[in-house]
C-alpha cells in the first residue's frame, strides 16, 4: 500500500485531472443550447401590373429577391405575382393551411410588395384588378389585412413575421375627388408577432432608382447578414433607409416577439471569435486545485486496496 500510495502521490496532478473529469461528467449541465435557426413557411406576394392606377416598377423584383433569400434560409416559400381579387383570398388561405400543418415550433413569414391602402384605421392589400374610387370600395375590392392577422394569431407558432412594402403613393380616389388617406395605419400585434412597414404610419415610401424598392433592397441586404436576430434586422434596415433618404422615409415595425429568430445563424466572425478563445491549459503548472499531501495519504491508507 505504501508503494502504491507513493506512486499515486508522484502522479497527483494526473489523478486529480481524472477525478475532475469524472466529476464534470456527473454534474448536470447548466449551459443553454445555442439559439436554433427556426424554419417554417413563407408567402411572398408581388403586385405590379395594376389596371386602374399606375403600374409599379419594382414589386415583382422585390418579391423574387425576398423569396430567394428566404429559400436560402431554409423556408418553404410560396411566391405569387400580380394576384387578382379572385385569387388573393384562396392564396392566403392555402398559406394559412400550410402554416397550421407546420406545427407550433415553426415560423410564418408573410411579405407583400404592391399597393396597400388604409381606411378607418384598417389596412387593405390591393389586388391588381381592383377598382378603388373611394374608401368604401376597399371592403369589396381589396383584402383586409386584419382577416389574415386574426387567423394567423389563432395558430400556435414560434413566431409570425409580417412585412408590408405597400406604403406607396397609390392615388386611389383622386379621379373621383375622394382621395384615400396616404400610407398605412399602425397595426396592433398579438404575442409572438412582428409587423414591419416600409414607412411610418400615414407616410409614403420611395421606390428609388434601382430594380428593388429602397426598403426591400435594404431589408434583404440586412437579412443576409449572419448573426442578426429579426428585430436587429428591422432596426438596421430602418437606420439605413432613414439615412439614405435624409429621414424622408422612416421604416416602422411593431414587435411582440417572445423568442429570438435568426435567419442565417451565427456570423463567421462570431464563430472565429469563439474558436480563437484561449483553451484552458493542460500543463501541470497551470493546475491550482491540489489536495493536501496529508489528506491524500490518509485516503490511500484507508482505501481497500
Amino acid at each position: 500500500t505504501q508503494k502504491l500510495g507513493d506512486a499515486m502521490l508522484s502522479q497527483q496532478p494526473d489523478v486529480m485531472d481524472a477525478i475532475q473529469r469524472q466529476r464534470k461528467k456527473a454534474e448536470p449541465s447548466n449551459k443553454s443550447s445555442p439559439t436554433k435557426q427556426q424554419r417554417g413557411n413563407a408567402l411572398v406576394i408581388g403586385n405590379a401590373a395594376y389596371k386602374s392606377v399606375a403600374a409599379l416598377r419594382t414589386p415583382n423584383a422585390d418579391a423574387s429577391l425576398v423569396a430567394k433569400t428566404l429559400l436560402a434560409a431554409g423556408y418553404e416559400v410560396t411566391e405569387l405575382h400580380d394576384i387578382s381579387k379572385a385569387d388573393i383570398r384562396p392564396g392566403i388561405r392555402d398559406f394559412l393551411d400550410k402554416v397550421s400543418a407546420g406545427g407550433p415550433d415553426s415560423v410564418a413569414i408573410f411579405y407583400y410588395s404592391g399597393y396597400a391602402a388604409q381606411s378607418n384605421g384598417e389596412n387593405f392589400l390591393v389586388p391588381v384588378d381592383a377598382v378603388v374610387n373611394a374608401a368604401s370600395d376597399l371592403e369589396g375590392e381589396a383584402y383586409r389585412l386584419r382577416d389574415f392577422t386574426d387567423e394567423l394569431a389563432k395558430t400556435p407558432l414560434a413566431a409570425r413575421i409580417i412585412i408590408l412594402d405597400g406604403s406607396r403613393d397609390h392615388r386611389f380616389g383622386a379621379a373621383s375627388g375622394k382621395p384615400l388617406a396616404k400610407g398605412l395605419a399602425a397595426e396592433n400585434v398579438t404575442s409572438g408577432t412582428l409587423v414591419a412597414f416600409a414607412a411610418a404610419p400615414g407616410a409614403i415610401s420611395i421606390d428609388g432608382s434601382k430594380d428593388q424598392s429602397l426598403y426591400t433592397g435594404a431589408l434583404v441586404a440586412t437579412m443576409r447578414q449572419r448573426g442578426l436576430d429579426i428585430e436587429q434586422i428591422f432596426k438596421k434596415t430602418r437606420l439605413q433607409v432613414s439615412k439614405a433618404t435624409s429621414r424622408a422615409q422612416i421604416p416602422w415595425s411593431v414587435s411582440a416577439l417572445d423568442a429570438e429568430l435568426h435567419l442565417f445563424g451565427a456570423s463567421s466572425q462570431q464563430v472565429a471569435q469563439n474558436e480563437s478563445k484561449p483553451k484552458p491549459s493542460r500543463s501541470r503548472r497551470a493546475r491550482n486545485h491540489q489536495i493536501p499531501i496529508g489528506a491524500l495519504r490518509e485516503f490511500i491508507r484507508r482505501a481497500p486496496f
